[in-house]
């Protein structure tokens, strides 16, 4: 399996770029981000990489971070979700605010992408959140841990402790801290409601 690439950008189309591997050309298919991210050509570029064999065709995707690309062979997991699909999605939406899109099911924001309509954003919510809080760890029995816990689990989400600790610390002070996943949905719950005003 190729693994990453790493050479000169030698051209860009819509949806792929053309990369000189030591006299080599790969064509390698890259969502919307990393195509504004590519530099000037004759730059060089460095991709992680996933390999997609079928039937009549070898095609080879590329993506900035292995976060991307992991997220990307987890999208193709979900029942009616293929490379055109996943890659709309990471072109739209960066890894950190796609799980916490499913982890506070917003499919409003899932449903931003095109291509995705309500029934697949349902799918991708309900296949993937218990995957996501799964890998979430588990808060102990005292305060002290549930906030480790919940502080922990929010930076998984991409969030900084500096955003998200003033809003932990309101709940411990109105006595309202839960389980894990109540904790989590408040936070988010917050973190929405202010980012809309």
């Amino acid at each position: 399996m190729i693994g990453f690439l790493q050479g000169k950008l030698i051209d860009i189309t819509a949806d792929s770029i053309l990369l000189d591997v030591h006299g080599i050309g790969f064509e390698v298919a890259v969502h919307t981000r990393a195509l504004q991210a590519m530099p000037a050509k004759g730059q060089a570029v460095r991709l992680y990489t996933w390999l997609q064999v079928s039937a009549n065709e070898l095609r080879l995707y590329g993506f900035l971070t292995r976060q991307e690309m992991e997220l990307f062979k987890t999208l193709l997991a979900v029942s009616g979700i293929g490379p055109k699909v996943a890659m709309a999605i990471l072109g739209h939406i960066d890894t950190a605010r796609f799980y916490r899109a499913v982890a506070s099911q917003d499919l409003k924001t899932l449903t931003s992408v095109p291509g995705v309509g309500k029934k697949s954003a349902e799918r991708i919510v309900f296949e993937l959140r218990d995957r996501i809080f799964s890998g979430l760890p588990d808060s102990g029995s005292s305060t002290d841990s549930e906030i480790a816990a919940l502080l922990e689990a929010l930076m998984v989400l991409g969030y900084s402790r500096e955003e998200v600790y003033p809003h932990i610390m309101k709940m411990v002070e109105k006595g309202e801290m839960g389980t894990l996943e109540e904790n989590l949905r408040r936070v988010l719950k917050a973190k929405g409601e202010r980012f809309q005003r």
